[in-house]
């Protein structure tokens, strides 16, 4: 499963990014903590299913 947070400069356009893995990708620090908080709740979320 995938799911995207952005990486881009805010008020950037998506159209217009640079790709991921060149020279130009810039990633805005301010998503990483609603990046944690999603994954975490994922992983909770999977292993609460796999218990019943």
């Amino acid at each position: 499963m995938f799911f995207f947070l952005g990486g881009m400069p805010k008020g950037g356009d998506p159209k217009t990014a640079p790709s991921h893995h060149t020279p130009d990708f810039y990633i805005d620090e301010s998503g990483f903590k609603l990046g944690v908080k999603a994954l975490s709740n994922l992983v909770l979320d999977y292993m609460d299913m796999a218990k019943k």
